[in-house]
């Protein structure tokens, strides 16, 4: 049986390359196809295989079957089992006629229907249910199917999801009522739920209506998929009551038998408000208190770097305007990409722009076509040159008038850049920013609230030693305040930004009460009344 088991396999990994291949990167994309590996397949049941009561027949479902990697696995994994039913939907005709002829002999029944739109039925609950839900993000989903689904969680469990959440959670939701009770669920899911705010809905119903037992965090630098740059995990549960003793596993690696962390964490530590992504290598402790460090919101005013529409055209070098006969005035000094940036500190040139090797300048006018023809024959030509290539016509510049205009921003005193990786330097990096110049959305910038500059007046050398104290900042802490994705790629929103700890230079220490309250800036937490300075 094992060999016709292995003689199937190959025609499935035939036919699902054959019906990728049909399909452009887009259309997969929007539709969420993304095929399980059949051995990624095989470690993930024979895990599972440790929480399943082996006394009984066992029943079988994949909701989201494609062309049938799971069922593959579950006939090698479980041959040995007394097996009960076993089917799967798809919403696919092209897999799901796939799946129903290559496995209708081993007993499979394949339903080309949408999941989310089956009712479920006793007949149709089973033992244990797996599935690696179609990965469609939000804006792929219809209106009246988001209404549906939210309208669905909530009446069922009370929980309120968010519209941003992708197809995957619905589909979590969806399956709870098609397993028995003391059944298990196995789920191959993006790792951006740990971190993101719609993924507390998942967590939330993780800890409230089921028994966790593990969660499995892949290696973000080597990716499970090869078509999709998406962290993966594991994720396995019970449907009964969640259990107050009972400890979760919090696992990651590439060896989900034999991973490189593995932390047991009492249930009751667990908060779905709360990011689960650092669990994976520092586990949880009872705290016994927070410290009396400010959080950078305290300090600063955060906000992501500018939009432009389309650098390409908007951004052009010092070089770019002269051979162009671009007048300056028309133009905003901008830094560069984070990566062309050495320094720590940017010191500016007697006019205000950044002093750095190669200078870059943002196009920027509220000026109409026919005076800017009036003021300068070169840049009208540029745009008109740029209307030819369609460049308005941008959803971010065709919501602007005129479409070449630019948000209003004044340069940050501090810059982080907003994407990082672990490559041996910091993930994330502050930079001292002296010049007059603002930045692209790959860059977070830091504005000081305004007792900052009152206080700069009396202490020059304050803004470096903010400097010094922000990358002292541990890589570890910025990177679970943010959130990972595929190939090791780490992001870090403001507001994610904003609620981390920095401790104060010395030269604040006047300003900080006996009991190290912050009594300088606008406070976030419990701090004490601003002083007045």
């Amino acid at each position: 049986m094992i060999v016709s088991l292995q003689n199937i396999e190959e025609k499935r990994v035939i036919f699902q390359n054959k019906i990728d291949k049909s399909k452009s990167n887009k259309e997969r994309n929007k539709l969420g196809q993304f095929a399980t590996p059949n051995n990624l397949a095989i470690d993930i049941l024979q895990q599972t295989q440790e929480y399943l009561n082996t006394g009984k027949s066992i029943s079988f479902l994949d909701p989201a079957i494609g062309s049938g990697s799971f069922f593959s696995a579950f006939q090698r994994v479980f041959h040995d089992y007394k097996i009960d039913k076993q089917h799967g939907y798809e919403i696919d005709s092209e897999f799901a006629e796939v799946a129903s002829s290559l496995w209708n002999d081993q007993g499979l029944e394949v339903f080309n229907q949408d999941f989310t739109k089956v009712k479920p039925l006793n007949s149709n609950q089973v033992d244990l249910l797996v599935c690696n839900p179609p990965y469609v993000r939000h804006h792929h989903l219809t209106e009246g199917d988001k209404k549906r689904l939210v309208a669905e969680t909530k009446t069922k469990f009370g929980i309120s999801v968010s519209k941003l959440s992708g197809l995957y959670c619905h589909f979590i939701f969806k399956a709870h009522d098609f397993l028995k009770k003391d059944g298990i669920s196995v789920w191959l899911i993006p790792n951006e739920f740990l971190d993101v705010n719609y993924g507390k809905t998942i967590k939330e119903y993780l800890l409230r209506n089921v028994q966790l037992l593990r969660i499995h965090r892949f290696n973000p630098d080597n990716l499970k998929f090869s078509d999709a740059l998406v962290s993966s995990v594991v994720v396995w549960f019970k449907k009964s009551s969640p259990k107050s003793d009972s400890g979760v596993k919090f696992t990651s690696g590439d060896n989900i038998k034999n991973p490189d962390n593995t932390n047991l964490v009492d249930i009751n530590l667990l908060d779905s408000k709360k990011k689960w992504s650092d669990i994976f290598k520092n586990g949880i402790t009872k705290k016994s208190g927070e410290t009396n460090n400010p959080l950078i919101k305290d300090l600063f005013l955060i906000k992501r770097g500018i939009a432009s529409g389309n650098n390409s055209f908007f951004i052009l070098s010092e070089q770019d305007l002269k051979r162009k006969n671009l007048p300056k005035a028309f133009f905003k000094s901008i830094l560069p990409s984070p990566k062309y940036i050495d320094s720590l500190i940017i010191e500016s040139d007697l006019c205000g722009n950044p002093d750095i090797q190669t200078k870059y300048y943002l196009l920027n006018s509220k000026e109409s076509m026919e005076d800017i023809k009036s003021e300068s024959e070169s840049l009208y030509k540029y745009l008109k040159a740029g209307e030819e290539k369609g460049v308005q016509n941008g959803y971010i510049c065709k919501n602007r008038n005129p479409w070449y205009s630019q948000e209003n921003r004044e340069s940050p005193l501090f810059v982080c850049n907003y994407i990082g990786r672990e490559n041996g330097t910091k993930v994330f990096r502050f930079i001292l920013n002296r010049s007059n110049a603002i930045v692209t959305n790959s860059y977070l910038g830091l504005y000081p609230k305004p007792l900052f500059s009152r206080l700069e007046k009396g202490n020059p050398n304050l803004a470096t030693e903010i400097l010094n104290m922000l990358n002292l900042i541990p890589s570890q802490e910025l990177v679970k305040k943010g959130r990972v994705y595929g190939g090791g790629m780490y992001k870090l929103e403001p507001k994610e930004l904003e609620n981390v700890e920095i401790e104060l230079p010395k030269a604040l220490d006047k300003y900080i009460n006996p009991t190290k309250q912050l009594t300088l800036f606008e406070p976030s937490r419990n701090y004490a009344t601003q002083q007045k300075i």
